[in-house]
């Protein structure tokens, strides 16, 4: 054995490994490893290859392997032949390693966590033991129990009774589990016809009975060959037992609850020996052409010289869907603006994560919409296929709305409870622009006047929205025409208008200008805020601004600069009782008096600032 053990491990390293993904749908594979008697670098690229197996339809990693003839002593080295993704549950040997090995049961920890206390070893006679392990389903609140076993081989009546005595222990511990329970009971059992005692024992009606997807029909000679899993091989090599495909030694039994349509499901028609294409009968599986997958014979071809070196097994595969999830949600109709063409959209999601929407059960839900907005519908949403529903607004007239929605889930195995939400909106009125607070004014001329050389003058124009309150849409203002010089725009103080007016600023310089009026249009884009039914509008804005001259200033006695400031000040008192100067500016009768005097200082202060 310290030879093949190297050369496994060897063979690990060779084979790529594939990458997994958090997703539910699940994929079995039951799988005699003929106590690793095969090519070691087969076996591991015949596990890689189950899980790019898509001849049914779709690739989904392997979720659950279940191996028979599993010697303790290399049950690490399975461990890394199936890869770190997946956790090895509860083994036991009761010296079944001595009597054709062991159980060992490998899963993905994306996906399950074992239930360690419901592992049981099961005696199945001929010194072997059956295992059960309960897996809990990642996402769900569900247990799956999984049987796997390996009864006595050979034909004639004595061991065709160990075999039935094993099964009967087998189904008294099914009919141990929990009411409802779901279970998969898989592995080598031997069983030579559907006529076999032990085969008989396990699908007769009543408690603990398990489902034989192929049905119980006869699946001896040619007529059946595409259900044989003994052996690929046509002669004995090493400790591999030859004869070819004639034998349906291997199987995946269900719970009926399994096979029931919904919910955690048998995929139909997804039940297959890996690499038999049913056209190899007594037979070597790479004997000629492999047609497994259809249309790649070159494929089918490899994956035959794979099992021929593996095993004198080949595995079964059954894909399994998991149950509906359910998620939703409800966009539009929130706030929208009289006229809109709006409608509610009800979103809803079957969200099982899964690869293909096979891997899940159909959603079954009832869409019910009662009180201002009204609807009754039923769905059927496929996983990856998300279904909405278009559900109209009447946007005539301003209003309030309010509705109620449930959402009824029915499928299968989920839970079922009723989602009730309470849904509202509001259809608002147009914004309405105008150029006073009490009334309504779309045309509107700014006048101002200004005196000549008095500098930058600034002057502003206010723009509401007209009689707003939240039953209103609020007002955008998209542009203001750009004036012509000399008149200039400074900005806005905001571009939303609600309760407060939006300012707009404007400015002249006096200075570079000659007297006169000075006159533009300037239309004011507005607008409805960003919501369904919005319209835009102009409001003409007319801006007339006056420069007219400049009156005398006599206290702009130092710089005349159309300002009385401090340089009027300091010029004032240093000509103090002077003649004949410029700071002479009034006297008791209003006129000079000839002197510098605090008459003159009370014209100056009562005149400081801009001249006007």
């Amino acid at each position: 054995m310290q030879h093949l053990r190297v050369t496994l491990i060897a063979a690990i390293a060779a084979v790529s490994a594939f990458s997994t993904q958090s997703f539910s749908q699940i994929r079995v594979m039951c799988y005699n490893t003929a106590q690793f008697n095969g090519d070691p670098s087969a076996m591991a690229s015949v596990l890689t290859e189950a899980s790019l197996d898509d001849s049914h339809g779709f690739a989904t990693p392997v979720s659950i392997f279940l191996f028979q003839e599993v010697d303790e002593e290399e049950l690490s080295i399975l461990e890394k032949v199936v890869g770190p993704e997946y956790t090895r549950a509860t083994f036991t040997d009761q010296n079944d390693s001595s009597w054709g090995g062991a159980q060992a049961m490998f899963y993905l920890s994306t996906q399950f966590v074992e239930h360690a206390s419901s592992h049981r070893d099961i005696y199945t006679y001929a010194s072997r033991h059956a295992d059960r392990w309960g897996l809990d389903v990642i996402g769900y609140n569900e247990r799956l129990y999984v049987y796997s076993m390996h009864l006595k081989a050979s034909t004639g009546s004595t061991n065709q009774e160990t075999r039935r005595a094993g099964a009967e222990n087998v189904r008294d511990d099914i009919m141990t589990l929990p009411s409802g329970a779901k279970f998969i009971v898989a592995g080598d059992m031997n069983f030579y016809s559907p006529s076999e005692p032990g085969y008989e024992w396990f699908t007769a009606e009543g408690d603990g009975q398990v489902i034989d997807p192929l049905g119980n029909g006869a699946w001896s000679s040619g007529t059946h060959a595409l259900k044989h899993t003994q052996s690929p091989l046509a002669s004995q090599n090493g400790g591999l037992i030859g004869g070819g495909l004639d034998d349906r030694f291997d199987f995946q039994f269900l719970s009926e609850n399994l096979i029931d349509g919904g919910g955690f499901d048998i995929i139909d028609g997804t039940y297959r020996s890996f690499g038999n294409d049913g056209q190899h009968y007594n037979d070597a599986i790479n004997d000629g052409n492999n047609f497994y997958f259809p249309g790649d014979t070159p494929r089918g071809n490899m994956l035959a010289d794979l099992l021929v070196e593996a095993s004198d097994h080949i595995p079964v595969i059954v894909d399994y869907m998991v149950p509906a999830k359910m998620d939703w949600a409800v966009s539009g109709g929130g706030r929208v603006i009289v006229g809109a063409d709006a409608s509610l959209s009800i979103d809803i999601e079957n969200t099982a994560p899964v690869t293909v929407s096979d891997g899940a059960d159909v959603l079954s839900v009832d869409v019910e919409l009662t009180g201002d907005i009204q609807l009754s519908e039923s769905l059927q949403v496929e996983a990856l296929a998300p279904e909405t529903v278009q559900v109209p607004i009447d946007t005539s007239v301003p209003h309030q709305w309010n509705a109620a929605i449930e959402l009824s889930p029915s499928s299968l195995d989920m839970d079922t409870t009723p989602v009730v939400s309470k849904l509202n909106g509001s259809v608002l009125r147009h914004a309405n622009p105008s150029f006073a607070f009490n009334q309504d004014i779309d045309w509107f001329v700014h006048e101002v006047s200004f005196e000549k050389d008095s500098g930058v003058q600034s002057f502003n124009v206010w723009l509401f929205n007209y009689a707003f309150n939240g039953e209103q849409s609020l007002l955008d203002i998209d542009n203001v025409t750009t004036p012509q010089p000399p008149i200039m725009f400074e900005g806005l103080s905001t571009d939303v208008v609600g309760s407060i007016p939006v300012l707009m600023e404007f400015h002249i310089n006096t200075d570079s200008v000659d007297t006169g009026t000075y006159e533009q249009m300037l239309p004011v884009s507005v607008s409805d805020e960003d919501l369904p039914g919005e319209t835009s509008t102009i409001s003409m804005l007319t801006v007339r601004v006056h420069v007219d001259e400049s009156e005398a200033c006599p206290a702009d006695i130092a710089g005349e600069n159309g300002v009385v400031d401090v340089n009027d000040l300091l010029m004032l008192i240093g000509d103090w009782g002077a003649a004949d100067s410029p700071a002479d500016i009034t006297g008791p009768d209003g006129n000079p008096d000839g002197t510098v005097n605090v008459a003159d200082l009370l014209e100056l202060i009562a005149n400081w600032g801009p001249c006007f």
